[in-house]
């Protein structure tokens, strides 16, 4: 856990310690959020939901003693140039694999469903397999989606070929030796863990950045793919059920102080909605939310850094939504990881 920590430090300047302890257990509120999106560590968010206070304190504690990390105020820390020779490459290149945010919810339910499908379309008559899975969480959606549609072994096989595909190929058959067919035996992932990833929390690790990119490819590959149609309940448990009405009503066409009305909800919470919405939608419309003063004024700031900026400050200079605010400086962080100059 210590070299997990670690690494997390190497990825950006510096960390808020209490922010950062709250972000690994998974706390979804707005401000944990964005600290996390600013910082490049969204993707980690929920990773340790086992962890605990002073595990986490006592971590600090022997990073700093050994001079890995050091204090630099308020509560934050940053790595040494010691801590920099601890990292390790092949580690850091598993971590930018995993998306918890978007997938930690549901990703091991994701697995087991999409193993239990394969393998109860691969069945042959003749010789019948031992089903992998009994409980309903399993077998209810593939029985469903039997009755509702065809499913055609090649068009399944077809999907599963471009999806895979997709992957790094290492990736793709460490995930592929664990599915099942009429005359191959799944194999345990500890099964195939290189020996440096055996332990905790690098088995999981291992296991998340080969599977979270399928899941996000499963997405991307649309609503009529059988493997989204068997799946797309579990991808949807990874998000706020309320956000997601929010957004609903939102793009029905409701104004913002109309949902705040009809879901007799307060301004702030219907704010934090957007603002979530924001961070997993990569099609966000930000120009519905954030109005062209606001958006021109905040573009004329001369500064080189808005995610430094205080509400507070700006606000005294240009009175604009708390909203508004968030949803500029998200909106520029997007720009700038897709290498978008405006």
């Amino acid at each position: 856990m210590n070299q997990f920590i670690l690494a997390l430090f190497s990825m950006t300047d510096k960390l808020k310690t209490s922010t950062l302890f709250h972000l690994l257990k998974g706390k979804r509120t707005a401000a944990i959020m964005s600290y996390a999106y600013f910082n490049d560590l969204l993707p980690y968010l929920g990773s340790q939901p086992e962890l605990s206070q002073s595990q986490f304190d006592q971590i600090i504690a022997q990073l700093e003693k050994e001079q890995l990390i050091a204090f630099v105020t308020k509560g934050e820390y940053a790595i040494t140039s010691q801590g920099q020779a601890k990292i390790d490459v092949e580690q850091i290149r598993r971590l930018q694999q995993v998306d918890y945010f978007n997938f930690g919810r549901s990703d091991s339910n994701c697995f087991r469903l999409l193993s239990y499908f394969i393998q109860q379309v691969a069945q042959s008559q003749i010789k019948p397999l031992r089903p992998l899975e009994t409980s309903p969480l399993y077998t209810r959606p593939v029985e469903q989606l039997f009755k509702q549609r065809i499913v055609d072994k090649t068009i399944v096989y077809q999907e599963l070929t471009v999806l895979f595909q997709k992957l790094d190929q290492k990736d793709g058959d460490f995930l592929a030796q664990q599915l099942s067919g009429p005359n191959i035996s799944p194999q345990i992932a500890y099964q195939l863990l290189p020996e440096k990833f055996q332990k905790q929390p690098w088995n999981f690790f291992y296991q998340a950045s080969c599977l979270h990119p399928l899941l996000n490819e499963i997405k991307k590959a649309g609503v009529n793919t059988l493997c989204y149609q068997i799946l797309k309940g579990l991808l949807r448990q990874n998000y706020n059920n309320s956000m997601l009405f929010t957004r609903k009503l939102l793009l029905e066409g409701q104004s913002v102080s109309m949902v705040v009305a009809s879901r007799r909800l307060k301004l702030g919470t219907i704010s934090d909605h957007i603002i979530e919405w924001a961070l997993f939608d990569q099609t966000f419309p930000f120009e519905k939310f954030i109005s062209s003063n606001t958006m021109a004024y905040l573009a004329s700031l001369d500064t080189t850094n808005i995610y430094t900026l205080r509400y507070r400050d700006i606000y005294e200079q240009f009175p604009l939504e708390f909203v508004e605010f968030r949803l500029y400086q998200i909106k520029k962080k997007r720009e700038a990881v897709n290498g978008i100059r405006r």
